[in-house]
């Protein structure tokens, strides 16, 4: 793995203003994992997220941890929530795709070829990359057109219908992406295996078998079940802690 040694993070305020009790963990999880004891760094650093701390450094650490404990499941699970905060890391992105790698199921996305030719640009662009593209275009595009209002240029106002339509382009695929982000939730599975069933008992009918690591689409919860897609024709339900949602 690449850069396991926890890294030495601020967290999203200052240190002081953390309290001296979670400041206290923080440093303990750090000896602990250079010292080997990851069971103690990883529940450190787990009350530290607990008190409610949303942190890409701190979720990337975790899977780190889970990682040295051979914890497939759990550890995609965390570089996964690391990855939503931040995207670019290539620490993270070293760590996760090795910890991909090692996932047992391969999972075929299946996506609209129409959409695929339209949006090839978007490909890999983190949601959060592509809002400020977005924000960006626009700011640009007023700025043209109050020039070109200003100065009756006429290549002024090329330029500026050219930044408009780029603007129109990025804002509605942000809108849309920001939109089937906050409605899908993106699960792991967490166990080594779990049986996927037609129904919500262990006497249903065992439909495939997914195992730890593999990321799954969390459609509903009823009861103590989930059910989950895996890929085209692949979906059915789970027990809800066999699950961790992203």
């Amino acid at each position: 793995m690449k850069r396991v040694l926890i890294v030495l993070i601020l967290l999203m305020v200052p240190m002081t203003a953390l309290g001296s009790d979670l400041s206290k963990a923080f440093y303990d999880g750090v000896s602990h994992y250079e010292a080997g004891r990851y069971d103690d760094a990883l529940e450190t650093f787990l009350s530290i997220s607990d008190q409610g701390i949303e942190n890409g450094k701190l979720a990337y650490n975790i899977g780190n941890a889970h990682m040295q404990k051979r914890d497939l499941g759990q550890a995609i699970l965390w570089y996964e929530r690391a990855a939503r905060l931040m995207p670019g890391d290539p620490d993270l992105i070293f760590n996760r795709n090795v910890a991909l790698a090692q996932v047992k199921d391969r999972q075929e996305e299946v996506a609209n070829p129409v959409l695929s030719v339209l949006f090839f640009w978007k490909k890999g662009v983190p949601l959060k990359s592509l809002q400020w593209l977005a924000i960006g275009s626009g700011v640009v595009f007023w700025a043209l057109l109050a020039l070109q209002v200003f100065l009756r240029n006429t290549p002024m106002k090329t330029a500026a219908a050219l930044c408009g339509a780029l603007f129109a382009i990025l804002a509605s695929t942000a809108l849309w992406d920001t939109a089937m982000d906050a409605r899908i939730h993106k699960g792991v599975v967490l166990p080594k295996a779990v049986s996927v069933r037609s129904g919500l008992s262990d006497t249903a009918t065992e439909l495939f078998t997914l195992h730890a690591g593999s990321r799954v689409v969390v459609e509903q919860q009823r009861g103590g079940w989930v059910r989950i897609a895996f890929a085209e024709g692949k979906i059915g339900w789970v027990k809800k802690e066999a699950v961790g949602v992203i």
